[in-house]
């Protein structure tokens, strides 16, 4: 199965795209922490502690200080996989407009997207001591997850026509 040709120019609007998703759904997140820190009395406690575990790889995190260096490491890590994440949203978003197969992944994708933070939240637990309550990043990562859709589905008419005139797993694949 071959999927339609893109222009030089489609495939730098989808690329475009894919990098404003993934910085949408980063700010969102970080938005989001930043208020939770600022609420503790701590603005940058939250990429600092994550920064200690996954980015310095840090034994035990320092939690009642905010550690600068750990902090910008961690925001860049984060803005990257979300800006990943935002490609490749984009991507099956681009071929959803043909292929109602490509639909259906990009609904596992998003699915399994807030259970994967979840889990990476699971791993650190013990290191980040209670820092993050599961209902703190279910909440950031849902609304999060809902902008990045949101962008992409308000700016893809061709795929949410494709979603009204192709059932999601449909066999039929448009033909250019």
């Amino acid at each position: 199965m071959s999927g339609p040709e893109y222009s030089s120019l489609q495939e730098r609007g989808a690329i475009r795209d894919g990098i404003t998703t993934g910085l949408i759904g980063a700010a969102v997140v970080a938005l989001f922490f930043l208020g939770v820190d600022l609420i503790r009395g701590a603005p940058g406690l939250t990429p600092s502690v994550l920064g200690q575990v996954f980015v310095l790889r840090e034994p035990s995190a320092v939690t009642n200080q905010v550690n600068a260096s750990a902090a910008i490491l961690f925001t860049v890590v984060h803005v990257l996989v979300f800006v990943f994440y935002g490609l490749t949203l984009s991507a099956l978003t681009r071929r959803g407009e043909t292929s109602s197969i490509a639909r259906y992944a990009l609904v596992a994708l998003v699915v399994a997207y807030v259970p994967f933070f979840l889990g990476v939240l699971a791993v650190a637990g013990e290191t980040t001591r209670g820092l993050f309550p599961a209902w703190s990043v279910l909440t950031a990562n849902l609304i999060a997850g809902a902008a990045m859709v949101y962008y992409l589905w308000s700016h893809r008419p061709a795929f949410r026509n494709a979603w009204r005139s192709v059932p999601l797993g449909a066999q039929a694949e448009a033909t250019n």
